[in-house]
Parts: structure tokens; sequence; C-alpha cells
């Protein structure tokens, strides 16, 4: 019988062996070779390097290739490819596989003996990826954010080969589903998800869902920023909610003085330069301190590619998790700026951060708002005349899914797309009055916008008329509706 355990050079190093399990290798093999139904069952758990003993790794080897040839699998005939091959007696010889097919009764616990295999390979690869860290750290030839990166991206792929079990048969989802359903109409909240505060978009998107990739997109300047904070502060400052931010344009202070700004009604400029503020205003921005205190919005200006993100995302999970809360947003600013992969083209790059985006928020089960930048065609295309009123504002551009920088993918991987787009200057703008936190009645030149949801997943397209208030950063509603009416008559619409 051939020699049996051959450790890896790396975990030598350390004098220990790595974990391994022969006896379920071993059993698991015995398996395959007395049902041909077992393999398609375990070679979504496990794969050749799974396996620690040489012999078993190259029988299971050879078992895969028969399999792709569509060869029955048996005693007989993988001890003959295995001969074919020149490598039987290297692997013990015909006596070793009828032992595995021999010792193995039944085959009824393969995958136990699959899932055993797979968490001793895993804990091997983070031995490995652990020796490979601290060798580099102690040679200190490469910069800390180079190994941290280099260490996160290792044991991303161990966990990016975990399997799970994606196939479903309806009928064991219907009582799930049923529930669901149930439940969602005895919430007194019309919205599934978040709401944004716009009523039109909670409308048609029903809120902002887990999973789901929103991306907000305009051209510079625009108010693509201002608008996801509008979004933020109302979240986490009127609905309690956790919001994490990563921002690759601005600081924090600017972003903390934009919420301020959204929230007390006070000029950003007085906001920033700490002057001219009257006593009311400033009654209104430590008012708005104490609600951001107490709020949970979290920030990260760093340098991050998506690998980042993800990480400190799950460190975050975790942390609330602790404290018996949730992570229920994460706001990206914007795609076009996460550090890509130096090696790709650009177009590549794009496609790689977005589909990275989408993957992280079916992973984490939290919503992401990614902003995007709209590329110069958005411009030069008129907007279509749309309404019956003369005296209707003309919108300066109607954006197209096209329109979006740089990738296609972004269109594909999102759940829901949402163009901001301003209307005409030449129309004029409007003038917007409201009342602030403390009570005080205020009248300011707005600018006419529209929301327009050019890709709606799950649910229908619409549009929400809006005014922006600069001096504020604030988007307001024009008008609002109930929204249960509302929802009944989007879903009417659509139908």
């Amino acid at each position: 019988m051939a020699k049996n355990n051959n450790p890896k050079e790396e975990t030598k190093k350390i004098g220990k062996l790595p974990p391994y399990n022969i006896e379920a290798e071993r059993s698991l093999l015995g398996c395959i070779l007395i049902s041909d139904k077992v393999f398609d069952k375990i070679s979504i758990i496990v794969d050749v390097d799974d396996f620690y003993d040489i012999a078993n790794k190259k029988i299971f080897e050879v078992i895969k290739e028969m399999v792709q040839k569509n060869i029955s699998i048996d005693y007989l005939t993988v001890s003959n490819e295995l001969r074919n091959k020149g490598i039987l007696e290297s692997v013990g010889g015909a006596s070793y596989i009828s032992m595995l097919s021999d010792s193995i009764p039944t085959s009824a616990h393969a995958e136990e003996y699959a899932h055993i295999i797979r968490s001793k390979a895993i804990l091997r690869n983070l031995i490995d990826i652990s020796t490979e860290i601290i060798e580099n750290s102690y040679k200190e030839t490469k910069p800390p954010e180079e190994l941290l990166t280099q260490a996160e991206m290792s044991i991303l792929k161990v966990r990016e080969k975990e399997h799970t079990e994606s196939i479903h048969n309806v009928k064991e989802l219907i009582s799930d589903v049923y529930e669901k359903i149930q439940e969602s109409g005895a919430r007194k909240e019309p919205l599934i998800g978040l709401p944004t505060g716009f009523s039109n978009i909670d409308i048609c998107t029903l809120g902002l869902q887990p999973e789901n990739l929103i991306i907000i997109a305009a051209r510079p300047s625009v108010g693509k920023t201002s608008l996801a904070m509008n979004i933020a502060y109302h979240l986490a400052v009127e609905k309690q909610h956790n919001i994490l931010i990563f921002s690759f344009e601005m600081s924090n202070f600017d972003l903390i003085m934009k919420l301020i700004a959204i929230g007390s009604n006070v000029n950003l400029l007085k906001i920033k330069t700490g002057k001219f503020i009257t006593a009311n205003e400033r009654s209104r921005i430590n008012h708005v301190l104490d609600l951001l205190a107490e709020s949970s919005i979290y920030i990260d200006t760093d340098d991050n590619n998506v690998f980042d993100i993800r990480a400190k995302s799950r460190n975050l999970m975790l942390e609330l998790k602790r404290q018996q809360k949730q992570l229920d947003l994460i706001i990206i600013d914007y795609l076009q700026l996460i550090r890509p992969n130096e090696n790709l083209p650009r177009e590549q790059q794009i496609s790689q951060i977005s589909r990275s985006l989408k993957a992280i928020a079916r992973e984490l089960k939290v919503p992401i708002i990614a902003l995007s930048q709209l590329n110069r065609e958005a411009e030069k295309r008129e907007a279509p005349i749309r309404r019956k009123q003369a005296e209707d504002k003309v919108l300066v551009s109607y954006p197209k899914l096209s329109d979006l920088r740089e990738s296609g993918a972004i269109e594909q991987d999102a759940d829901i797309v949402i163009f901001i787009a301003r209307e005409s200057k030449e129309k004029g703008g409007y003038s917007y009055e409201f009342q602030t936190s403390t009570g005080e009645s205020i009248r300011k030149e707005a600018i006419g916008c529209k929301l327009i949801i050019a890709k709606n997943r799950n649910g229908p397209q619409g549009e929400q008329d809006v005014i922006f208030i600069p001096e504020f950063t604030v988007f307001a509603e024009k008008a609002t509706r109930d929204t249960d009416e509302a929802i009944k008559e989007a879903q009417d619409e659509s139908i």
C-alpha cells in the first residue's frame, strides 16, 4: 500500500502536521466507487486540491476526469484508468482501490465526509496563508498596506471556494414565500425596504431592499452626493438606521458639514467659514449636531478597493451585531473612483467593480447605493417633449442607461438606476418656502429637478419631481401623496 501522508512543505516549518482526516477521504472515495450518483452531489463541496493524502488526491483527480468523459465509475474502471496512466501502483495498487469500495456499506453519508474534507482543507489553506504573511512580515520587503491587501485577497479566495446549496425545489420554498407575503401585508409601514424620503421613488421601488445595488447617476455637479446625503440623513437621523458611507471624493469634515447643512437649513458656506451665522441659525446647527451625535453614520475616506469595502463592511456588521444592531445601508461615492485592478483595461476594471458591489450586496444582505458618472453624450441629447402643460419646465437633458460612464456592466448589474436631471435655467427657478426644525419659515431660490427611475428590476419605472436648494444641499419634494393609495395606483399602471 502506498504511503499515505505527505505534509506540505510550508506546514513543516512550524513543526506540526496540518489538519487532515484520511478516513474521511477514504470513505468518500469508497462512496463514489459504490454509487454512480455520489460524485455530482459532492463535487460542489470538494475538489482535487482539498484532498491531503497524495494517493487519494490522484484517485479523485482520475475519477473526476472519467466523469467528464462520461465513463462509468466502479472498482474495475477506476483501477483500469489508473493502470493506463501508469500510476496504479503509486496510489497503492488494485488492492487499495478494492479496499476503498469494500470498506463502505452505503453511500448515504458521502456529503458529510465531503464537508469534513473541505473543512480540513480550509484550515490548511489558512495555515499556509498565515505562514506566508509571517514570512513576508519578517522580510520587511513590502509595505504593510500591500501585505494587508494581499492577506485579504488570499482569505477571500478561500471563502470564494465555498459552495452553497444554490438549487432549491419550489415546493420547499412555498411556505416561506407565503409567510413573507403575510408579513408584508400585516406591516403598518407600506414599504418593504428602507424609505428614501421621496414618495414616488419609494412607491416604485417599495424602498431600498436588501441585496439590491442602486445606482444614482448624473453629470458632475448636478447633486449626486447631495441626494445620497439627503437619503443618509433621513434614514440615520429620522429613522435611526445604521449607515456606512465610503467617500472617495470628500473628506470626513466635508461630508459632516453637508449633513449639518441638510438638517439645519443653514447655508453650507456659512457652516464652513463659521462666519455671519445668526443666533437662530446657530441654534439650528447645535440641534442638528446633537441629532448627528446620536445617530449611527459611519464614514470611510480611504483609497479602498472592492476587497477593502467588503472587509470593512463585514467588520462593521460584526461590531454592530455585538451591539444587537445591524448594518442597514452602504453608500459609495462614487463607483468610478474605487481603486481598480491596474492589470485590466478600464472597461473591465469598472465591470469587475460593478459585479463585486452586487456580490457584496447579496452576501451581506444590505442595499448598496453607488453613485456613478454619466458620459458627455447625456448633455448633448435634448429631452423629449413629455408634458402637456405649456408652462411646465424643460429638462436640460434626459439621460439614458447607455449614458452610464465607462461600462455597460453597471446597467446590467444594477437592480435600480436613478438619474438626476435638472430643468433648464432659461425657464427660471423656483421660490420655495419651508419650515426649519425650529419652526422658522424660510423662502429660498431652488432649482427644479427630476429623479428618473430608468431601471427597476422588480417594479415599475417612474419619476419624482423635486427641487434642489444649493445653499443647503437639500432635495425636497414638490408634492406628496398618500403612500398606500399611490402604491396601488403604480401597481395598476404596471399591469
